[in-house]
């Protein structure tokens, strides 16, 4: 009777386990990730609250000059992960050359629901934003 007591308890705890692990990967499986470039500039973004907001930015970090989040930039994202990748170039054009423009890859995660504006501006870390400086803004709406 002991032994038959603990071993459904043990297929419990694995029916249990099952379950959970179904429900995490079921919900990684639903999040997706919204991916948006200077073509969006202006315009607006939705995306669902498990999702993630991936911005690329064309840059040319060899000049000094790189996006940065502005800090009054919507506080409905958390900056997740920055990166940079190379833009694609022609064939006969040779890659890896200084001065190469690069893309920056931004990863936003949803804080929590609601609507707000992301700002980035293009500028050198040295130097203040101005009015005058290159800009990227975009309307988020977290469902």
């Amino acid at each position: 009777m002991l032994f038959d007591r603990s071993v459904r308890r043990v297929d419990f705890v694995r029916w249990l386990l099952v379950l959970v692990a179904i429900a995490c990967f079921a919900q990684a499986a639903l999040a997706a990730t919204k991916v948006i470039t200077d073509a969006d500039k202006g315009g607006e973004v939705r995306i669902k609250f498990a999702d993630q907001l991936e911005l690329r930015l064309k840059s040319n970090p060899s000049t000094g000059y790189m996006w940065y989040v502005e800090k009054e930039s919507t506080p409905l994202l958390k900056l997740h992960h920055q990166s940079q990748t190379e833009v694609p170039v022609p064939a006969e054009e040779q890659p890896g050359l200084v001065g190469q423009p690069v893309f920056q890859v931004f990863t936003f995660e949803p804080k929590h629901a609601g609507v707000g504006a992301l700002r980035l501006h293009y500028v050198r870390s040295w130097e203040k934003p101005t009015p005058d400086d290159e800009q990227f803004e975009i309307r988020v709406v977290i469902e």
